[in-house]
């Protein structure tokens, strides 16, 4: 039994009668907003060893997917992008006019659930706009309950500061940035998105300000361009975060708005955290790319026990054969008579978006998302059957299985901390705060006996 395991069964056997710290996370500042107002009953327990081990996996997948235009298109972005799906007004704001690739900083955020076997990668979240940076106030909420504070302190559990894990990938990407020197950073969102996100960021600028960052939340419209760079309500910018999507560029005119920023950026004016590029390799069509019998002699044994490891069953909808289980078999035949084992997805939806889980659906519905799907932007992939964990039910009550979404990021070139989402609902097709998803979060363990929580 893991120390993660021994760890949950030992919580749930000394857990008193009526004790639902759920209650302490409702009151904290995440209830509401983008996250939802539902928690988790309890706290899970990762294996500080495991966190590494998925850490490094994560990493050298994502060395696999920035390595993709080099070995299927000969480096040329452009011809990537546009074999993943995006449309010229996309690939025009995200890509350098003359197709280089810049060097990207590495965060991401990876969906995964684990299966019997370990954890499966549902998708992989590339750049900036990343929910879960401020999931260090739901430890800090759990811990006002006596017993969560007790139960940490008696096993020395500790957790992952997201806050301290993005400043950390700030001052890697931009060393010139002096963060100790009350830097301004923008906090950007798109500007139809800034009012229903606006919470969210100014939640972030307050965390920020407890570093020494000036943080200012601001739509792209409410940026000036000036000779000495980039301006916010009067003051010169040293950093912009990205919170808005590729998706957000819709129009020729949106990618206008956007141009004086990447040319900031590209002049060393301001720096920009992330470019659209990161969101290249967030795509879904990538993991298709990557699990693609086809493109498997690209890869040596090693990287192939990579992906292996790690991607499930993935493909683009097109109407072709496909090897599966070592059979070649026709891909949308299969896709029909399958759809029980099967989830249609959007390749650049994102928070459980333009997703059919095939069980959730009636075969006519199914066959006609399938249909409508072939040749356009979206992916089929094996359904992934995570193993259900025993949690209180809300309020206090009895044990019941609730089956959990792992948000884990990548921070550089390993584990920069985890969120959850869980729900009852074992068979749900997706677990989002939309859904039903209840938020949680991760205390890391060691041995048994972990770094003190702090």
């Amino acid at each position: 039994m893991s120390t993660a395991a021994r760890l949950t069964r030992d919580y749930l056997t000394g857990l008193p009668d009526g004790c639902a710290p759920e209650r302490s996370c409702a009151d904290s500042a995440l209830a509401g907003d983008i996250y939802g107002s539902a928690f988790l009953t309890r706290p899970v327990f990762f294996d500080r060893g495991e966190s590494r081990d998925v850490g490094t996996r994560l990493s050298r997948l994502y060395d696999l997917l920035l390595s993709l235009p080099e070995r299927l298109y000969g480096g040329d972005l452009r011809s990537f992008t546009a074999a993943l799906g995006w449309p010229p007004e996309q690939i025009g704001a995200a890509l350098r006019a003359d197709g280089r690739a810049r060097e990207l900083p590495r965060c991401a955020r990876a969906d995964l659930y684990r299966e019997e076997d370990g954890f499966r990668l549902l998708e992989l979240n590339g750049g900036s706009p990343l929910g879960g940076w401020d999931i260090v106030l739901l430890n800090h909420a759990l811990l006002q309950d006596p017993y969560v504070a007790s139960f940490a302190r008696e096993h020395g559990l500790g957790f992952t500061d997201g806050i301290e894990v993005l400043t950390d990938l700030w001052r890697e990407s931009f060393p010139a940035v002096d963060l100790s020197a009350n830097p301004v950073v923008a906090l950007l969102e798109w500007p139809d998105n800034y009012a229903a996100l606006e919470p969210h960021l100014h939640r972030m600028a307050g965390l920020l300000a407890s570093h020494g960052i000036d943080a200012v939340p601001c739509h792209l419209g409410q940026l000036e361009y000036r000779a000495d760079g980039v301006h916010v309500f009067g003051r010169r910018v040293d950093l912009v975060h990205r919170w808005f999507v590729i998706n957000d560029v819709v129009t020729a005119g949106d990618a206008a708005l956007l141009a004086p920023l990447d040319r900031a950026a590209e002049r060393g004016l301001v720096g920009l955290f992330t470019p659209l590029e990161n969101e290249v390799y967030g795509s879904k069509a990538a993991l298709a790319l990557l699990s693609d019998e086809r493109n498997r002699s690209l890869f040596d044994r090693a990287e192939l026990d990579v992906i292996d490891g790690l991607l499930p069953w993935t493909r683009l909808v097109r109407d072709e054969r496909v090897e599966l289980a070592g059979e070649r078999v026709d891909l949308l035949r299969y896709a029909l008579a399958n759809r029980s084992d099967l989830v249609l997805k959007a390749s650049s939806s994102h928070s459980g978006l333009d997703v059919l889980a095939g069980w959730e659906a009636s075969a006519d519905e199914w066959a006609a998302g399938v249909r409508a799907a072939v040749d356009g932007p979206f992916i089929l992939q094996r359904r992934v059957r995570p193993v259900a964990e025993d949690f209180p039910a809300p309020g206090g009550g009895p044990a019941e299985p609730t089956v959990l979404t792992w948000g884990v990021f990548l921070a550089g070139r390993g584990y920069g901390g985890a969120y959850l989402r869980g729900t009852p609902d074992v068979d749900k097709g997706v677990i989002s705060s939309g859904k039903g998803g209840r938020l949680g979060t991760v205390f890391l363990c060691e041995g048994g006996r972990g770094s003190a929580a702090a």
